[in-house]
């Protein structure tokens, strides 16, 4: 064969590899697959961190919720511990100490975790901060609490709300570790409003102290006092913390570009 048939031959075959090209499929525009949606719909709208008003009030009860409860129990009397003592129980004391502690940094953390400014422009120290909210502040104030109720006869409604807060706080760890971010975020707003409970039932208690005719000296009267407001403290928040979650997503819905 000569070169010119050898030429030919090396065109043909490199003719037959390439792919065929229609002129409609030219024209055709290219199939993408669909953008993944977040779980819980769009992403919310970026604020600037002075227009989170909530932010400052929040700080200031936490605050003041510990620089009024701390030194009570911190004191090493314990005659100034608002928590009846089990005397039959020697731990009872050492243990509800420990629970106090642990749900301080817990409160601490929590306000650092709401703050958006931060976890944007910060993203690794939101995420140290929420390691030590969950291992250092929820989960051993959660089980401890747990462990103290049945020596100190708490309201049950304490009992269920720290199963409650261990659920969703851990729902929300293994959310973000699988990197479903809606699913954390949202998990994480309830986990919030739970460790919230504990200032919203001291309030509700003080509230419910006010309502003429209420005895606290009654040890009955008491006790019903302390079991709504500690039902009315986790209750109220979640279906705060479910209104603002539907709210915002119809909001950022609303705002999303046509």
């Amino acid at each position: 064969m000569d070169e010119n048939g050898t030429a030919a031959t090396t065109r043909s075959a490199r003719a037959a590899a390439a792919p065929v090209t229609r002129a409609d499929d030219a024209a055709r525009p290219e199939r993408r697959p669909p953008a993944a949606e977040p779980m819980f719909g769009p992403p919310p709208v970026p604020r600037a961190w002075w227009r989170r008003q909530w932010m400052v009030p929040l700080a200031v009860a936490v605050v003041g919720f510990l620089a009024l409860s701390l030194p009570r129990y911190l004191s090493g009397d314990r005659t100034r511990t608002p928590v009846q003592l089990n005397p039959g129980f020697p731990l009872h004391y050492p243990l509800l100490v420990a629970h106090v502690m642990f749900g301080s940094i817990a409160l601490v953390g929590v306000c650092f975790q709401m703050w958006t400014w931060l976890r944007d422009h910060h993203p690794r120290v939101h995420r140290a901060i929420g390691r030590t909210y969950i291992f250092a502040g929820v989960i051993p104030t959660g089980l401890l609490a747990l462990a103290i109720m049945p020596f100190s006869h708490g309201p049950a409604g304490n009992a269920v709300a720290a199963v409650l807060w261990l659920t969703t706080t851990v729902a929300g760890f293994r959310a973000v570790r699988q990197r479903r971010y809606a699913a954390h975020r949202r998990w994480m707003i309830y986990s919030f409003a739970l460790t919230m409970q504990i200032i919203w039932g001291r309030v509700m208690f003080v509230v419910l102290a006010l309502i003429p005719g209420v005895d606290l000296s009654d040890p009955h009267t008491l006790t019903l006092v302390f079991d709504t407001a500690a039902w009315i403290g986790f209750v109220i928040n979640l279906l705060a913390a479910q209104w603002w979650l539907e709210r915002n997503v119809a909001v950022n819905i609303r705002r999303q570009p046509s």
